[in-house]
């Protein structure tokens, strides 16, 4: 723990009444209040007073108070005061502190402090900011509240520290709404249909004999295509006369075509159907917490799941046999395979939730003094996204039709192709994680020291749900990066 001394001044800190600056740290000076006796000949000129019933064109004295702090602190820079004394009640303004302008609250309608009072700041992340302040100023007295954090994956944080000295905050309740849910991941894409396979040709005449017609061998069916590459294999040419079939053609993929028929008037083998891609894996769950930049904290993200892989293309059937009937003639040529269907595309990530922090210190120093900071909820990791289905693999082609008995005669008919493989379905994305709830954090070179205070962190956020794996929660702590307290 790294124990920071403030240096003494000649003056009185903010709000203090006469004090030896040199012999007196800032955490044991007294604070003057308007009931105490050294007000009676100085505070008016040393401190600005605000009150609900008040108006920001007001000088801001105890029986003309102003309205709003911010406008008392802007006011008391010009004139050159360095308190300002807050009435009880509920102000709805974000509060900038600037140095040296102390602001304490607590007093009745009558300026006594009266702990049976209460003076709350409510405004949206953060309610009360110090930055880039290097002398001694002070916040007493008040509780400081914020809404729940609104937009994904966005943090609620009372008080924001950054880049600044001699900062003593005291007496104070500082209470952070919930973080915000983290925001979904997006569902994978399905993926493409394999296409079907052509059908084979009927048989016809093929004879020398001048009685006798010789025609074109009839092609095979060809092969169903998809945008994957996963294309059927083509049919099997028939037969001539006592000739048998030849086989299909393998389906990319490595799918066997239907064999070809054994001989005169045999018909061919059906395609052999392509096989189903696999499905992708899953995306990572997210790890637990985040990052902070700065202020600005970062729920940590699932991963993104695997493409599904394309189903392999159906083998060509095999082609049928030939016909030696009155004439010469060819078996129907087999139906091409049908083609595979592409895999699906995974879904991605959810981002992690919001967190709950009641100050935030970043390359600060903070005496945090006889407070109480109570976190709230950590805010729920996003979904992971769903992985798209793979696409459906493409029909084989059928066989070739029978030619007629002027033609095909008694030849053998070609088989049907295989059906394609549908493709894997894609990975879904993991979960995100659920956001902290943490009283205090310190990030960079902070320190803060809490004396007297209580500090309980809230309900950390649930993680992402995914139907791959689920985020982490987020941890409940009464601090984060702030050695020995």
């Amino acid at each position: 723990m790294v124990v920071i001394a403030f240096a003494g001044c000649a003056s009185a800190q903010q709000g203090d009444g006469p004090v030896d600056a040199d012999n007196a740290p800032p955490d044991q000076k007294p604070v003057v209040t308007p009931d105490a006796p050294e007000c009676a000949d100085g505070c008016e000129q040393l401190a600005l007073y605000v009150a609900p019933t008040g108006s920001d064109t007001a000088p801001g004295t105890k029986n003309a108070p102003m309205k709003t702090i911010q406008a008392a602190i802007v006011k008391a820079q010009s004139v050159g005061a360095i308190a300002v004394y807050v009435q009880s009640g509920r102000y709805t303004e974000p509060v900038v502190m600037k140095g040296g302008i102390g602001v304490y609250g607590g007093f009745d309608t009558g300026w006594l402090r009266n702990t049976a009072t209460a003076t709350e700041i409510e405004a949206a992340s953060p309610a009360v900011t110090f930055d880039g302040i290097e002398v001694p100023t002070r916040l007493e007295g008040l509780t400081v509240k914020t809404p729940d954090a609104v937009g994904a994956g966005n943090s609620a944080y009372a008080v924001s520290v950054n880049n600044s000295l001699a900062i003593e905050i005291v007496d104070v309740v500082l209470q952070p709404g919930a973080g915000a849910a983290g925001s979904d991941g997006v569902d994978g894409t399905a993926g493409a249909f394999g296409g079907a396979g052509i059908s084979g040709r009927p048989g016809v005449e093929r004879s020398t004999s001048t009685l006798c017609a010789y025609r074109a061998l009839p092609a095979g069916g060809a092969g169903g295509t998809s945008t994957c590459g996963r294309s059927g294999g083509v049919g099997g040419l028939p037969g001539t006369g006592t000739g048998g079939g030849a086989p299909g053609g393998a389906g990319v993929g490595g799918t066997a075509g239907g064999l070809g028929a054994t001989g005169e008037g045999r018909n061919g083998v059906t395609g052999s159907w392509g096989t189903a891609g696999f499905a992708g894996a899953s995306g990572s769950a997210a790890t637990v917490g985040g990052t902070f930049a700065g202020t600005r904290f970062t729920g940590a993200r699932g991963g993104t799941g695997g493409f599904g892989t394309a189903g392999n293309g159906g083998g060509g059937g095999g082609g049928g046999g030939g016909g030696t009937t009155d004439c010469d003639s060819t078996g129907s040529s087999g139906g091409g395979g049908g083609a595979g269907g592409c895999g699906g595309a995974p879904g991605t990530g959810g981002s992690g939730g919001g967190g709950s922090f009641g100050l935030i210190a970043v390359d600060s120093a903070v005496i945090l003094r006889e407070s109480t900071v109570t976190a709230g909820r950590g805010g729920i990791g996003g979904r992971g996204g769903r992985g798209g289905a793979g696409g459906t693999g493409g029909a084989g082609g059928a066989g070739g039709a029978y030619g007629g008995a002027s033609e095909q005669d008694d030849g053998g008919y070609g088989a049907a192709g295989g059906r394609g493989g549908d493709g894997g379905r894609g990975g879904h994305g993991g979960g995100g994680s659920g956001g902290p709830s943490a009283a205090v954090v310190c990030v960079g070179t902070a320190t803060l020291q809490a004396p007297n205070s209580t500090l309980t962190g809230g309900a950390g956020g649930a993680g992402g749900p995914s139907m791959g794996l689920v985020g982490p929660a987020g941890p409940s702590t009464r601090t984060i990066g702030c050695s020995g307290i």
